[in-house]
């Protein structure tokens, strides 16, 4: 039997003895992240012999960018000579060695601790090769649960809470039932819950109002659980989270009828988010709204949130890049001014990808450097 149907034969029990109904929260679990045949747990993911390829395999731009924030958040800290570096979902480790890489030409401590927060197994071998090869010193841990409180510590992560299970509501004659999964002659298909949800999602009631009957979307019950463990970890400090994502008010707008709700395959977008698990990632979009609002209930302050092309546009280390790459005009630097395209331009990354700055412990401001393009506002906290 086959790792898919394997997989296969461990949800269809699920769903079994669920009493034909499963959350689809249960079903995106165990398709990305059960142990040895879950898609984090069992595919090469990233690059050009993965699935899709992220920001960190275009250049160095989020990197650059990222050392920038850090060097920021390093001088609103008070410049320690001690303090922590943590990367969430560090996934093949080439972001964190890249940002460690930058880190070290800035006129500033070096971190005294570098932590990598990775779940999977797979992934973690994958980053033990790579720090190996490049004399990285950095601990490797697959949850939070294992890190303790401290000071002075700074915490990133790149595409980290788009992969939380999500939960799927369906809103029909005006209440809302649990968007989930079942089994027909087909294989898996979708079902709603026969009762209404008792707990609805934190969603505007103005928004509500303006759906039309039978609208599917989903919400991300990990959010308030994730931004506890961070607050319970950062003493004093900065988070910083990039993702692609919407505030509330664009999220849920009328027109976006079925959600957000995407599965990757092949590098290429389908909306079939059930068939073959494990076979292709599952991911939905952020609502940064949801995020930040979890994070001030947890006890951390949100400083500015703004899209990722703003952001790396306004970086000095990217602007200096793009300086030295133009003046090269060789077919290296035409090939990374063409990724950064990608990352930065609204029709790529750019706008879709948001960047979230967090902070507990400080009195601090939002980089100076970026206010012009922060759009804090835009969340309605």
């Amino acid at each position: 039997m086959s790792k898919h149907e394997q997989l296969n034969q461990i949800l269809r029990n699920h769903i079994i003895k669920a009493g034909g109904f499963l959350p689809f929260e249960h079903f995106m679990q165990a398709a990305l992240y059960e142990p040895e045949l879950g898609y984090y747990e069992s595919k090469t993911i990233f690059g050009e012999q993965g699935d899709f390829i992220t920001a960190p395999e275009l250049g160095p731009w989020l990197s650059l960018g990222y050392a920038d924030l850090i060097y920021w958040g390093w001088q609103q800290l008070g410049e320690p000579q001690s303090w922590t570096l943590l990367e969430q979902g560090t996934g093949s480790g080439k972001l964190l060695a890249s940002v460690l890489e930058i880190l070290a030409q800035f006129s500033m401590a070096p971190p005294t601790s570098v932590i990598s927060v990775e779940r999977s197994e797979q992934l973690q071998l994958r980053q033990r090769v790579l720090f190996a090869e490049r004399a990285l010193n950095v601990d490797i841990c697959p949850s939070l649960d294992e890190i303790e409180a401290c000071k002075n510590i700074i915490v990133y992560s790149n595409e980290l809470p788009d992969a939380f299970p999500v939960s799927c509501f369906h809103r029909k004659n005006g209440l809302f039932f649990e968007h989930g999964v079942g089994l027909d002659e087909n294989g898996f298909c979708w079902q709603d819950s026969e009762e209404p949800i008792s707990e609805m999602p934190d969603i505007a009631g103005t928004l509500v109002d303006a759906w039309p009957d039978q609208y599917i979307s989903e919400w991300n019950p990990g959010l308030n659980g994730w931004q506890e463990k961070l607050s319970d970890i950062v003493k004093s400090g900065f988070v910083f989270t990039v993702d692609y994502g919407y505030s509330q008010q664009e999220y849920y707008r009328q027109a976006r009828v079925e959600g957000t709700l995407l599965a990757h395959i092949g590098q290429q977008a389908v909306e079939d988010v059930l068939n073959e698990p494990g076979s292709r990632d599952i991911t939905a979009h952020v609502d940064f709204t949801a995020l930040a609002k979890a994070g001030v209930a947890a006890g951390l302050t949100p400083h500015c949130w703004m899209s990722q092309g703003a952001w790396l546009a306004q970086s000095p280390s990217v602007q200096s890049f793009v300086q030295s790459l133009a003046a090269q005009q060789d077919a290296v630097s035409l090939h990374l001014m063409a990724h950064a395209k990608r990352v930065l331009m609204p029709f790529g990354m750019g706008e879709v990808f948001k960047m979230l700055v967090q902070s507990k412990g400080l009195q601090s401001e939002r980089p100076a450097y970026l206010k012009q393009f922060d759009h804090l506002d835009h969340l309605s906290l």
